[in-house]
């Protein structure tokens, strides 16, 4: 996914960049006043490294799909927004997996 943030929120949020851009495999634009000033990119298809590395284990793939199924937290969004669509989320997977 590729997508635009602003520098103090780049700032503030730099190492969810970098895990979002490693392992998802997004794209990142970082703009000041409106101009972009630097792209921040994988260097290789995540998904090539995740599959193609002996190390990664079953729990690990499993713990990467659920840190990708997670919503997205903008700079913008309410939290209270988010934590609640994070727990109907995880009641729906709760009710599938239990046959409700």
């Amino acid at each position: 996914m590729e997508r635009i943030i602003d520098v103090t929120a780049a700032r503030r949020q730099f190492g969810t960049l970098l895990d979002e851009v490693f392992h998802k495999g997004d794209i990142v634009t970082i703009e000041r006043k409106g101009k972009p000033l630097a792209r921040i990119v994988p260097l290789e298809s995540s998904n090539s490294r995740v599959s193609g590395c002996p190390s990664i284990t079953s729990r690990q793939k499993i713990l990467l799909e659920e840190l990708n199924s997670l919503p997205r937290i903008g700079v913008d969004q309410n939290p209270v927004d988010i934590l609640r669509s994070m727990r109907k989320q995880k009641r729906i997977k709760a009710s599938i997996r239990d046959g409700k």
